[in-house]
């Protein structure tokens, strides 16, 4: 179950820009300050924390202009706690601190049913929902009211991964929402999000070095090897339930049609695909949160309805949600005449850390210039939102 919910802690999980995006105009830096709260999601009470520049700062005494942030897919602390390659990560505390810093009230909060780092109630997996999550974002940002530090008519949110779905949720029905972060956003559909873990980044890597198939020693070596987390999950959809867990994993008998035991990249993986995902999609499957009906649109598909100027964080070695996610949001975005920014950061993966391919996207440190380039570009609209009033 762990390695399971390790792995759909993705979600919420080459081509490069022409040129890096302009460096933001040097913004002060400042001690900052941590003050812990409760707030009432509705039927659970979660834990959540401002994190705000020290009064006696650069910054003044406030109150200073909120960032929310609101978690991708997976029972996720208010830190983001995910263990990677390189130790432990927590990058929504990265996050908090570099903004604070930079003059904003960062808030974060555990999501519904989360007790802490890698323990939440039962209850998670039986009812997520992105729609029941957008409510509970909603009221996280309703209890700012009590927090004097927190500005609210300069409120802007910062969604990760499945967090952006229901960052443009916020966006779209509210008024006091000023602006979006959408980092890793969801912009193509989600079963075409999910085809791409399997076909793009969980083929190539479960496959023998030759790329003529996936066998139990090539499923064996991915499913043990240094994969990100997307590679590793996209490798499980080839593993036999019964033995995926084992050291000698066998290729699903449900795929491998000739008894072979080898699954060709063709005839067996891609002309399976949808019904790989037919299963992932059901009820019984692991991306049953995403299925039709059942979650809220994707960016994409609400950026008709987005007023408000957005900034779009997409790394080209993103497995969760790639490179084309981010560019066709923001053509969508661009097309309706909104005030959209694409940054597209070379060698950067989900989390916006390093990453050397989509299959090696994994948990990291995000990358500290990128999180001052996007503390300037909020201290901008911040400003603009403070002059016109």
């Amino acid at each position: 179950m762990q390695s399971l919910v390790r792995l759909l802690t993705i979600l919420s999980f080459a081509v490069a820009c022409a040129a890096p995006p302009p460096a933001a105009a040097e913004v002060p830096i400042s001690p900052v300050v941590r003050a812990p709260f409760a707030v009432d999601l509705g039927g659970w009470t979660s834990a959540a924390e401002v994190v705000h520049p020290d009064p006696a700062g650069a910054h003044g005494r406030g109150p200073w202009p909120v960032v929310l942030l609101v978690h991708g897919n997976g029972p996720h602390d208010m830190d983001v706690t995910l263990s990677g390659p390189d130790g432990p990560t927590k990058m929504f505390a990265s996050i908090a601190d570099a903004l604070a810093a930079r003059g904003f009230a960062v808030v974060r909060y555990h999501k519904r049913f989360v007790k802490g780092p890698g323990r939440f109630d039962a209850r998670f997996w039986r009812e997520q929902s992105t729609p029941v999550f957008a409510v509970d974002a909603g009221r996280v940002l309703d209890s700012l009211a009590a927090l004097p530090v927190c500005d609210r008519s300069r409120m802007f949110v910062w969604g990760w991964s499945e967090g952006t779905a229901i960052a443009a949720e916020l966006a779209t029905k509210r008024q006091d929402v000023r602006g979006l972060v959408l980092q890793g956003p969801v912009g193509l559909p989600w079963r075409e999000m999910v085809r791409g873990w399997i076909l793009d980044v969980g083929l190539p890597y479960a496959s023998l070095p030759d790329g003529s198939g996936v066998t139990s020693e090539s499923l064996a070596a991915a499913l043990n090897g240094h994969g990100g987390m997307v590679a590793k999950l996209g490798a499980s959809f080839f593993a036999d339930p019964a033995s995926a867990r084992t050291p000698k994993p066998a290729v699903s008998p449900l795929l491998d049609a000739n008894g072979d035991g080898r699954l060709d990249p063709d005839t067996e993986v891609r002309a399976n695909v949808e019904r790989m995902l037919d299963f992932a999609f059901s009820k019984q499957g692991n991306v049953w949160i995403y299925a039709e009906g059942r979650t809220l649109p994707t960016c994409t598909e609400q950026a008709a309805h987005i007023a408000v100027p957005v900034l779009i964080l997409q790394g080209t070695n993103d497995a969760s949600t790639p490179l084309r996610a981010g560019r066709v949001l923001e053509e969508a975005l661009k097309r309706e005449g909104k005030d959209a920014t694409l940054w597209e950061l070379p060698g950067l993966g989900h989390m916006l850390c390093p990453a050397a391919s989509t299959i090696d996207d994994s948990a990291r440190a995000p990358d500290a210039k990128v999180l001052v380039r996007a503390a300037g570009w909020l201290a901008a609209r911040s400003s603009a939102l403070t002059a016109a009033q």
